[in-house]
């Protein structure tokens, strides 16, 4: 029992070390692939660019677990701010990492 507890506590924590770097290197992939699909897009549909992008990161990512629903958090949560600065002028390659998606 107590062999369980510890192995328990252990994968706990060996969790929470780990995942919040994966959550955030897969945060700036995000990104990243968001401003591309904003700066790809002729019309600027934020409609139609919040679909190419929940698209296509369902397809880069789907390996991933989780991804799936990490890429429809992300549409519903992350793209509005990403796209509001990249139309106040923001560098595309400086929108990231003024959002604290990337380093």
């Amino acid at each position: 029992m107590k062999t369980l507890l510890v192995l328990a506590v252990l994968v706990f924590v060996a969790t929470a070390v780990v995942l919040p770097h994966q959550r955030n290197s897969l945060g700036c992939q995000m990104c990243e692939l968001a401003v591309k699909k904003y700066d790809g897009s002729v019309d600027k549909d934020v409609n139609g660019i919040k679909k190419d992008f929940d698209t296509e990161c369902k397809k880069l990512f789907h390996s991933i677990p989780f991804a799936p629903q990490e890429c429809e958090h992300y549409v519903n949560t992350k793209l509005d701010p990403i796209i509001k600065e990249l139309e106040s002028g923001t560098a595309p390659k400086d929108v990231c990492t003024k959002l604290h998606e990337c380093p």
